[in-house]
């Protein structure tokens, strides 16, 4: 992950507090976390945020509280794919391709779900392994059946680092703790995205 992974997490858990403190429900780690227990009772899943389990660098497998898992990689060459399977097992879904982009990998993908919603959290950008700054960040939600993902696109910007899903999964907020300030980009499952809030200069 490196030092710019970690750099952003310990961003990101100062960026939510005011959030959490408004209402905005519970912040979703970029960070890998382990899946939900199948010896937690039906209760505690329906309440409790699932995170993702990294699979490597950039691939995620994430187990939603309905007991269905999806599967989001990116690819050289390709971009953001995705693949769902059904609760109890089954055959996963084909990939789909979310996002297509020729530009190199960058920075992982993480994943987060609340009551079927399912935040993503992409970036790619040239010479990124070296060090240098993503160039395309990719934040996406799915709900449903995961066949349609909403998705946006920032360019030039330092990737998003953490998402705030509200209780009933109605409301995501992606969120972007920079030294000038809080960036934020909110998802509405009546509205889709809206544009960028960027710290006042």
């Amino acid at each position: 992950m490196g030092i710019r992974k970690a750099h952003r997490a310990g961003l990101a858990g100062l960026a939510v507090v005011a959030l959490l403190a408004t209402g905005y429900g519970t912040a979703q780690g970029v960070s890998a976390a382990e899946d939900v227990q199948g010896d937690r009772s039906s209760a505690d899943v329906r309440h409790e945020p699932a995170a993702a389990a990294a699979d490597d660098d950039y691939e995620s497998t994430l187990e939603l509280g309905d007991g269905r898992k999806v599967n989001v990689r990116l690819v050289k060459g390709t971009g953001v794919q995705e693949r769902h399977q059904p609760a109890g097992g089954g055959k996963w879904s084909k990939w789909k391709t979310l996002y297509k982009t020729k530009t190199d990998l960058c920075q992982g993908v993480g994943l987060a779900e609340r009551e079927g919603t399912v935040s993503l959290i992409a970036d790619f950008g040239l010479y990124c392994s070296d060090g240098e700054p993503p160039t395309e960040s990719v934040a996406g939600v799915g709900t449903g059946d995961l066949t349609d993902w909403d998705i946006d696109i920032t360019k030039d910007f330092d990737g998003w680092q953490d998402t705030s899903i509200n209780d009933d999964g109605s409301r995501v907020v992606f969120l972007y703790d920079s030294d000038s300030g809080l960036y934020t980009l909110r998802w509405e499952r009546s509205e889709g995205f809206s544009e960028i809030d960027r710290p006042e200069e």
